[in-house]
């Protein structure tokens, strides 16, 4: 993206500013604008007002646009959704451009979850080009909390879009992470169903083909290979199943391994292989290929300038087998090694909760481990904030659970870590930090 001529032209009339997770005041930004997941890009005013914003997987093509638009934009996102919901004729084609490729899965301030589905739905209706029209209408199935009864306009939506490369492209998000969902939505019928399937499979083909998109984009595609099948098979594909699955399709599983394959022997930049790994390695395991994720995640761990990023996954697959006490050696190791103060506390609560669920009666342990990560507050540069409080809010629910089930002696524990928890936080977070575990 960094290299491309169209970026950069367009990055001249923006001061870029790039905040990594661990940087000093990150956590409070984040807070502050109410991120929801790495990497974001939030496109803003002098003032700090916000034009727009995207997920870090937005294209170049659309992120160029967003921009060429945001430069000479006068208005916020919440002032652009507003016109559109009232007055959508007075808005720009240009207006659209950045409705149209916001990213609402990022942000639950500027449009809360529960009215998602009717703003979406609103914007379907009232936005000027067919293809926005159903970009919109395909983002109001997927906001959902449940998934919507079959209908035919729902269709005759995917149909259309599956019929144009240039769609396909636009939505290709939705379209590689919930094709289920979309097929499901689209008919009951399973021959219908299957039908639709081979269609979105055939045009996600044409996207992984296509030699000009990132590793990330084209890998991407595999998951909707994995989720129809599912589908097909009368799994669930949203939610943890509830017994042993059955295999998938031997075409399936070959289209997955052959696609994982092609990643990683194409990903050489360490930005490139570090999102990719993390990628294979979970394809390879949802079609049942533990020992080559494995195998791929070991492998990765000499190369990687973050070795720790894998080590939970690792963890994951020994816990998968039964093999609780490597499991537990994985999360310890991704601790002890992560680096920057809010990866160490996220890394020390999985160790935590680790502990509770695999060896939920060493009370020494649990209490040693909680006791360490609360002792990283002190580490961190913006306190209880953000990713630190979300985490550390995980850690006490678990925390409080596992008590219930201890009572002579977890009790004590927590009456012991909320002490040290006090003492640890920083004066100006004192009444935050003072309701954990209360």
């Amino acid at each position: 993206m960094f290299k491309d001529p169209a970026f950069i032209a367009h990055t001249q009339q923006f001061v870029a500013v790039h905040l990594d997770g661990d940087s000093e005041g990150a956590q409070a930004w984040g807070e502050r604008f109410g991120i929801k997941g790495y990497p974001t890009i939030i496109v803003l005013r002098p003032d700090r007002s916000e034009i727009t914003r995207l997920a870090g997987d937005a294209d170049n093509a659309r992120l160029a646009d967003v921009l060429r638009v945001a430069a000479k934009s006068t208005s916020t996102a919440r002032q652009l959704l507003d016109t559109a919901l009232q007055t959508p004729q007075q808005l720009s084609a240009d207006d659209w451009a950045v409705l149209g490729n916001y990213a609402w899965g990022t942000d639950d301030r500027l449009v809360k979850p529960e009215q998602a589905v009717d703003v979406l739905t609103r914007l379907s209706r009232s936005a000027p080009q067919p293809a926005l029209q159903r970009s919109f209408a395909l983002g109001a199935i997927t906001a959902a909390k449940e998934p919507p009864a079959p209908s035919a306009a729902s269709r005759t939506l995917l149909e259309a879009v599956l019929a144009d490369p240039a769609e396909v492209r636009a939505n290709l998000g939705t379209l590689s992470y919930m094709p289920a969902r979309l097929v499901a939505a689209a008919s009951s019928d399973a021959g219908e169903r299957t039908a639709l399937s081979n269609a979105l499979n055939l045009a996600l083909d044409k996207v992984y083909a296509d030699t000009a998109l990132p590793i990330a984009d084209r890998l991407g595609t595999a998951y909707a290979r994995i989720q129809l099948a599912r589908l097909a098979q009368g799994q669930p594909t949203e939610t943890e199943a509830k017994g042993p699955q059955p295999p998938l399709p031997k075409a399936v599983v070959d289209t997955v391994q052959q696609r994982v394959l092609w990643a990683t022997d194409t990903a050489r930049t360490d930005e490139e292989r570090q999102s990719t790994i993390s990628t294979a390695a979970a394809l390879l395991g949802e079609v049942g290929d533990r020992s080559g994720a494995e195998q791929l995640l070991l492998a990765e761990l000499t190369r990687s300038k973050t070795p720790y990023y894998y080590m939970p996954e690792l963890a994951d697959l020994a816990e998968q087998r039964g093999d609780k006490k490597t499991a537990l050696s994985w999360l310890r190791k991704a601790y002890e090694s992560a680096q920057g103060p809010a990866t160490r506390v996220q890394w020390g609560v999985m160790y935590v909760d680790g502990l509770i669920r695999l060896s939920p009666d060493d009370t020494a342990g649990i209490e040693a481990a909680a006791t360490q990560v609360i002792g990283e507050l002190a580490g961190q540069p913006d306190g209880y904030r953000q990713r630190t409080r979300q985490r550390f809010a995980t850690l006490g629910a678990t925390l409080k659970t596992w008590s219930k089930q201890h009572r002579q002696e977890g009790n004590a524990v927590l009456t012991r870590l909320q002490q040290k928890m006090q003492s640890s936080c920083d004066s100006k977070n004192t009444s935050e930090c003072a309701s954990w575990l209360s």
